[in-house]
């Protein structure tokens, strides 16, 4: 299950990272193998709750499931969490993009190209800066 490891080792990442920073985060088993709705991580800390789908992908593009994203809505609606993808690309580091930044047809998707554009920087997450404009 190369792949597994692989989205398994990237969630680790991403939790190593936020508890560094004063988050108390949790990686949810089974996550998409679910009956209910579960994101990958779930965050919390400095005033703010965010759930996390996880991607470790090399492509031009990333493709999200329309049903995993409902999932992140429902967190997002039922217990106000604020819902990031985060995309690792080999050799680029994390992506931190939001749901409407992507492009919705059967799935959603995105560019690497726009994630690029459209991420937010790790630092906000953090809480450390503020995002001033996005253009």
């Amino acid at each position: 299950m190369p792949g597994y490891n692989k989205g398994a080792n990237a969630e680790r990442e991403l939790i190593r990272l936020f508890w560094g920073k004063g988050f108390a985060i949790a990686r949810t088993a089974g996550s998409g193998k679910n009956a209910l709705p579960m994101p990958d991580l779930i965050m919390l800390g400095k005033g703010r709750s965010i759930v996390i789908e996880a991607k470790a992908w090399r492509s031009k593009y990333l493709t999200i499931r329309s049903e995993q994203m409902e999932e992140l809505f429902k967190w997002r609606d039922v217990g106000g969490a604020e819902v990031f993808v985060a995309w690792k690309y080999p050799n680029k580091g994390w992506f931190f993009i939001q749901p409407q930044d992507f492009v919705k047809n059967t799935h959603y998707s995105i560019s690497f190209q726009k994630a690029q554009e459209k991420a937010v920087p790790v630092d906000v997450l953090f809480g450390g800066q503020q995002v001033l404009s996005r253009v």
